[in-house]
């Protein structure tokens, strides 16, 4: 904190003149942040974007790294989208980083670009001293672009396969895998999907998906945080997972801790979800559909869900744009959904395989077992972390009272546990306006100190 020299007042009227003078000159009461469970209304959210509250300060740079792996016997590649400012924004004398798990079916370049095509909220991030890390989750990223970006727009949607290394010349072909229509109506909810795929038994495919446990996904993770921030100790470090991010980015906790965890719009544990699927709606689906291997197309039926405010011609526009992203989700949505039972094959048909070496049938069978089921659960070491969950009272997939639940079963493993809404938002990040609102008010939660 600046230390500024003291001033000796005038006495009096001379003093009342000299706080005339600072009142006239001082800035208008300005908006606060919520309190914990509160909700900023609409009248702060005109006001912080009437005003510049955190201008441009840096320039910044854009890189992109590959960090191959073996796990479960296959090769995997890892891809982190790093944005270093030119000037670095300091708390507490550490720089700021913020690592962004990528969201649903999206990949690690959406932080970077909207569907408008506009700056992302990492590049808002940068251009205010902010260092942000890109996650993508293994198979998202498409190693065969010509573009060199990851992306998937050249890839008809409904042939769309995760590629899980960068050593994979060609997309998987129709050989490998079975399309099955789920049974369900896509759109009707934020999960629904109308068509999944599966591979085929005894495929290459099918290895590479078996050996993509809910583990390798953290591993990844922990990898491209190595390789992204090299000085640990003069980072300060707070993670966002966006949507489905959240499920993958808290358990990672337990192998790289952050200072903290950023909130918008941030799926929590598996175990959270079950819970409030279950105690909201009364539904149990989800611990036992087949999932296990499954990849979920998400088309426009899903696309629509979220933008059903957006006019048809805007949405057609956004769509295109959205089809830069994988359009799928794969193997993390077995932890994601506390699925039971697809975890539970999963791990059993692996083990059975002959992928495994003699170093991951070390701990016996039950271990291997109990490992798979990990990542769904809230890690011991979230004592330590602060947790802010903001959202929109709008949220399409994140209503208030899911919120309210998977705070009832996270808060207790938290160091400590604040919740903020913001009037009339909604789940996506797709405007800049939204970007501008959610990054002022972090860092306002920043600077209060509560991740201190």
């Amino acid at each position: 904190m600046t230390a500024f020299p003291k001033l000796r007042l005038p006495s009096h009227p001379g003093r009342l003149a000299l706080c005339a003078l600072f009142l006239a000159t001082a800035p208008a009461a300005a908006w606060e942040i919520p309190p914990d469970n509160g909700t900023l209304p609409n009248s702060a959210v005109r006001e912080i974007l009437a005003a510049d509250e955190y201008p441009v300060t840096s320039g910044y740079t854009q890189r992109i790294e590959f960090i191959d792996f073996m796990a479960n016997g296959r090769p995997f590649t890892q891809v982190v989208v790093i944005l270093t400012p030119d000037t670095p924004r300091l708390h507490r004398g550490r720089r700021l980083v913020v690592v962004g798990g990528e969201p649903g079916s999206e990949y690690g370049m959406d932080f970077v670009s909207t569907v408008e095509h506009r700056e992302g909220p990492g590049i808002w991030l940068a251009k205010r001293g902010v260092t942000f890390i890109a996650l993508t989750r293994v198979g998202r990223w498409n190693f065969l672009a010509p573009s060199g970006d990851g992306s998937w727009a050249m890839v008809p949607i409904g042939r769309r396969m995760p590629i899980f290394t960068r050593t994979q010349k060609a997309h998987w072909p129709d050989t490998e895998y079975e399309v099955r229509a789920s049974g369900e109506s896509a759109g009707t909810s934020a999960s629904a999907s109308a068509v999944y795929r599966f591979p085929k038994k005894g495929t290459e495919l099918e290895k590479q998906m078996l050996a993509a446990t809910p583990r390798v996904f953290v591993e990844g993770y922990r990898l491209a945080l190595e390789k992204g921030i090299p000085d640990r100790a003069g980072a300060f470090v707070l993670f966002w997972g966006m949507s489905t991010g959240g499920a993958s980015l808290y358990p990672l906790a337990k192998y790289y801790a952050p200072d903290g965890y950023l909130g918008w719009g941030t799926s929590s544990t598996g175990l959270a979800h079950a819970t409030s699927t279950a105690v909201l709606g009364n539904s149990f689906n989800n611990i036992y559909d087949r999932m296990a291997l499954r990849v979920r197309e998400r088309g426009i039926d899903d696309f629509e869900f979220y933008t059903k405010t957006i006019d048809p011609q805007t949405r057609a526009r956004w769509w295109q744009a959205a089809l830069r992203s994988p359009r799928f989700k794969s193997t993390e949505d077995a932890a994601m959904y506390f699925s039971a039972g697809a975890l539970a094959e999963h791990g059993m048909r692996l083990w059975q395989s002959d992928l495994l070496g003699p170093a991951e049938r070390t701990g016996g069978y039950a271990a291997f077992i109990h490992a798979i089921f990990e990542t769904s659960f809230p890690p011991a070491e979230l004592q330590k972390v602060a947790i802010l969950d903001l959202n929109g009272t709008e949220d399409e997939t994140l209503p208030p009272a899911t919120v309210d639940s998977n705070r009832r079963v996270m808060e207790p493993y938290a160091k400590r546990f604040r919740l903020g809404r913001v009037e009339g938002l909604r789940h996506y990040l797709f405007t800049q306006d939204s970007i501008k609102v959610v990054g002022t008010m972090w860092f306002r939660y920043i600077e209060s100190g509560f991740f201190d």
